[in-house]
């Protein structure tokens, strides 16, 4: 499936999750059946899935497959381990605007991370080599950001510069290197539409985004405004949307706004914390945590009116959404909710385990 929608690169993504000891058994590939390794049970409805997340199930980590029309998300094969695999950084899957997914898995002592791509016709993981470590795959049109570091580990430490490797997306070979200023955070991007990344970095007086142009690194930079908490980030055909909340923050009824710029866009949630945002079409869509629930609120990416919203009231918070053509899904650690903003109805169902990237 090729993406139409500008994607945020967030949490869970690339995060210090503590991962069981893994079998240490390598394989190329694993292919799909009733019993697959170390019991995990493997489903088999790879033409269904609208999407691919990765998730825990057993010790052992999976590509979970996600039929929101069936409401559905079942493992279909498992990540292939090693004895130098790092057992506390998770692994990430990236989607490409042709609809390929890479899946890469960190080693142990500085090695490079090791690549597959997700081969859907063979309901396996192809072995496509390594890949520099600990680096954040943001993919655009026809290149891929590799944004160097982990939260709280990115090279060039607090102050200094980020290393973002420019790459071919058909051949992942690297076309040049950008240096961009502060410690990485927040990314995002529109590869159905534009090979323009944003990568936003916090710091002690705020945040900036930076907009880098992966066809000839050109770059410029949106600085936040001030009191901005900047908490997620979109980046439709290349345009900053930074959403978060006000200092000091506001109480009683979750009020969101949106301010379109010439050059970025403020999404502001006062009364709760955006948990997740992104753009498609004509309109921008924010997961907000508020009052002990979540409500998913879309916004006309022009005007700022609000266009559709639904409560979800059993859901305190969640690590990101995403759209799909059978609607939006909102994630968090153990299950999905596929929303249908315009009817305002929701269906909450299981992942096979805990979700470690989508």
């Amino acid at each position: 499936m090729t993406p139409t929608m500008a994607t945020p690169r967030r949490a869970p993504r690339r995060t210090a999750l503590l991962l069981a000891a893994l079998a240490t058994t390598a394989t190329a590939a694993l292919t799909t059946g009733c019993g697959g390794p170390g019991g995990v049970e493997l489903g088999t409805d790879w033409k269904g899935a609208q999407t691919f997340a990765l998730a825990k199930v057993s010790g052992l980590v999976t590509v979970v497959g996600i039929n929101p029309g069936k409401a559905t998300a079942e493992s279909l094969v498992a990540v292939p381990t090693q004895e130098d695999d790092d057992e506390v950084i998770s692994p990430q899957i990236t989607e490409l605007a042709d609809g390929r997914r890479l899946l890469s898995v960190p080693r142990k002592d500085g090695k490079p991370d090791r690549l597959y791509e997700v081969n859907r016709k063979d309901h396996t993981l192809d072995g496509k080599g390594d890949t520099e470590g600990l680096r954040d795959l943001v993919p655009g049109k026809t290149r891929i950001a590799a944004v160097a570091g982990l939260p709280g580990k990115r090279q060039g430490g607090s102050g200094g510069d980020t290393s973002v490797l420019i790459r071919d997306a058909a051949n992942r070979t690297t076309q040049r290197e950008a240096k961009i200023p502060g410690t990485i955070t927040l990314t995002a991007s529109d590869p159905a539409a534009s090979d323009k990344v944003c990568l936003g970095a916090r710091s002690g007086s705020g945040t900036t985004v930076t907009v880098l142009d992966l066809t000839d690194g050109a770059t410029r930079t949106i600085t936040a405004p001030s009191g901005a908490d900047v908490q997620e980030l979109a980046c439709p055909n290349g345009h900053p949307v930074l959403a978060g909340t006000h200092k000091p923050a506001g109480s009683g009824a979750l009020k969101v706004t949106l301010e379109r710029h010439a050059d970025h866009s403020v999404l502001t949630a006062q009364g709760g914390r955006v948990d997740g945002v992104a753009a498609t079409g004509n309109s921008v869509v924010a997961a907000i945590a508020t009052a002990g629930h979540t409500e998913l609120v879309e916004l006309d990416a022009t005007t700022g009116r609000e266009l559709h919203r639904t409560k979800l009231p059993d859901l305190p918070d969640s690590l990101g959404i995403r759209h799909t053509p059978s609607g939006w899904l909102v994630f968090t650690e153990k299950t999905v909710t596929r929303v249908d903003l315009t009817s305002g109805k929701s269906k909450t169902f299981d992942l096979p385990g805990e979700l470690l990237d989508f």
